[in-house]
């Protein structure tokens, strides 16, 4: 399987008219022009889309998506290849959708998969590259205290080169991006789409239920993300409550407890350790150890079922200051492979969150969100991202303070969908299941046991609901394995 991986009344009426106005009514069919695929991408098909930089002005300036598609093949199988493709979005903001086409097409090999490098992301023109985060990632001379400074400053000199270069960051958003997907459609000429939205992509999804939903013959959203829900106050609890869940799965298996036990207690004492004598790691965007940075790496951790599975070692190793455990950990290996292939187009990741979640939290509720779970305030302040002070300070130096249009509020829609939770999921909770599905007519929620982010992806339970899902979206999928799925810990 595989994982990538984070809104004045009237004013805003008008805005939504608009922009359904401007789908609804396109300058002609959107062509699909192709290119040949590069060697990194081993797609069937690779291309590019033209829409509308702002949808509400369909015959204005145009930008460029990458698309990237991966045919059924049934061949040596006895599935039968069906005509609605899977479209797939992808979390972050900022993940390239275009990169998970060839693996998700051998996931699904009875339909077409379609990847679309949202705007801004990727493959697609114009790019919102922040070459300055970029590489302070890569760095690894870099003491803890070091990074959140220089990430402030490089986010807002990004912002500043941005604009310089005449980028309209306001378009770039999940409003309009909702909107370019119907386009895609329409450009590759098909009728009924399936679309598939993890982490991020669960919002862009919802968008699209919103905005464009006359061609969605199914949707699956895997950790959602419920646009009425302030995401920056609330990840700091979400990800508290995970951790602890997985301390306590730990003390409630015979194994785990036995190998690492009072497990609460070492980590305790590994902070303490840490905070007084940092364990010196070299890896990219960072050499020290500390208490946060400690933190920061099982949050990592707790994003995939394997990394899951080593957390109880991660926290034994700090505490007995195994510097080489700590360097092997999956969570390590991943920020590095972070850092060395760039998966994140950031400009993307702060022009879509300024304005689809900054613009409806505060300071203020992010300050009484970390005082009600403050366990990892430090590591979620480490860098600007969710759940961290300096996002707000971004959002405002670029200029993009105000709310996309109808991007708070819940979405309303009876085509068929599947949502999708990982019981120690640390970013999109299983707690937030009944506030994403409130005003789904036709829905089933599902928590996978074990699993952690992407659960649909991850996990064979999750991967065989989608697919009994996929076969047949008006029927309820058989979801037993749900509750039996666990850790392993290592």
């Amino acid at each position: 399987m595989i994982v990538r991986l984070i809104t004045t009344n009237l004013a805003l009426a008008l805005i939504s008219s608009a922009l359904a106005g401007g789908a609804g009514a396109p300058p002609g069919k959107p062509t699909f022009r192709e290119v040949p695929c590069s060697a990194a991408l081993p797609a069937d098909r690779c291309g590019y889309v033209k829409v509308p930089l702002d949808h509400a002005q369909p015959r204005g300036k145009q930008i460029e998506l990458f698309v990237a598609v991966s045919r059924a093949n049934v061949s040596g199988t006895t599935l039968k290849a069906v005509p609605d493709p899977l479209f797939y979005l992808e979390g972050g903001p900022g993940g390239s959708s275009s990169d998970s086409v060839p693996a998700l097409g051998a996931a699904f090999k009875n339909r077409d998969v379609v990847g679309i490098d949202q705007r801004g992301v990727g493959r697609s023109r114009p790019t919102l590259n922040c070459p300055q985060l970029d590489a302070l990632s890569k760095r690894d001379d870099l003491k803890s205290a070091q990074v959140s400074p220089l990430s402030l400053a490089g986010a807002v000199s990004c912002g500043q080169k941005l604009r310089a270069d005449g980028v309209a960051l306001e378009n770039f958003n999940t409003a309009q991006a909702a909107l370019d997907i119907d386009w895609v459609r329409r450009a590759l000429g098909y009728d009924q789409i399936n679309v598939y939205g993890l982490s991020y992509g669960t919002r862009l999804a919802q968008e699209l239920l919103r905005r464009a939903p006359g061609h969605l013959r199914a949707v699956i959203l895997d950790s959602v993300i419920p646009p009425t829900l302030d995401l920056i106050a609330q990840t700091p609890l979400a990800v508290q409550t995970a951790f602890e869940r997985v301390l306590n799965a730990c003390a409630l298996d015979a194994d785990c407890n036995t190998k690492y036990p009072n497990l609460e207690a070492t980590y305790r004492a590994a902070l303490k350790q840490l905070d007084a004598k940092p364990l010196m790691i070299k890896m990219k965007g960072g050499g020290e150890l500390e208490s946060f940075a400690l933190q920061g790496l099982i949050l990592s951790s707790m994003y995939f079922p394997q990394g899951l599975s080593e957390i109880p070692s991660l926290i034994v190793a700090a505490k007995n200051g195994d510097a080489g455990t700590i360097k092997a950990s999956l969570a390590v290996k991943l920020a590095e492979d972070r850092a060395k292939n760039g998966s994140l187009t950031r400009g993307a990741f702060y022009s879509n969150v300024c304005r689809d979640e900054v613009a409806y939290s505060s300071p203020a509720q992010l300050r009484a969100g970390l005082n009600a779970a403050p366990e990892f305030a430090k590591a979620l302040s480490l860098a600007p991202g969710l759940a961290s002070p300096d996002l707000f300070t971004i959002c405002q130096k670029w200029k993009l303070t105000v709310p996309a249009a109808l991007e708070n509020e819940a979405v309303t829609s009876n085509v068929p969908i599947l949502l999708l939770a990982g019981e120690f999921d640390p970013v999109t909770p299983p707690e937030w299941l009944p506030a994403a599905s409130a005003k789904f007519t036709r829905s089933y929620s599902v928590v996978i046991s074990g699993a952690a982010h992407g659960s649909g992806l991850t996990t064979a339970c999750g991967y065989g609901i989608v697919t009994q899902f996929l076969q047949n979206p008006q029927q309820a999928p058989n979801t037993a394995c749900a509750e039996l799925n666990k850790i392993i810990f290592r």
